[in-house]
């Protein structure tokens, strides 16, 4: 049951993406935010009953997140002019690219795992 979670982290992701691209960068950060925090409530409700592998997968996928969304705060205020670096929009994007896609491996893991 508490899978179900996962519904509206999937449709808050598919938001914020949606928000980044027409450009509203505040949007995009809240959404985020909000899917981040039900992903860590979903893998702290877990967290006793998970095996070594999938609680590493777990934390990974967190840590991933958590650093994505530090650099999105940097990558934000170069484009509110706010800093003057122009490296962080483009961390910020890989980060986070590699957090969706760290993100969609552990969640199918996930799944399948209770499929069996």
């Amino acid at each position: 049951m508490p899978d179900l979670l996962l519904l509206p982290t999937a449709l808050l992701l598919a938001l914020g993406l949606r928000a980044a691209r027409r450009g509203d960068l505040r949007r995009h950060a809240h959404l985020m935010v909000a899917a981040f925090a039900l992903v860590a409530v979903r893998v702290l409700l877990a967290i006793p009953d998970l095996p070594g592998l999938l609680w590493g997968a777990g934390v990974g996928v967190l840590v991933c997140g958590g650093g994505t969304m530090a650099l999105g705060r940097k990558a934000l205020a170069w484009r509110e002019g706010r800093s003057h670096q122009t490296v962080f929009p483009r961390f910020h994007r890989a980060a986070g690219a590699t957090t969706l896609i760290l993100l969609t491996l552990a969640s199918t893991v996930w799944l399948m795992r209770q499929a069996r």
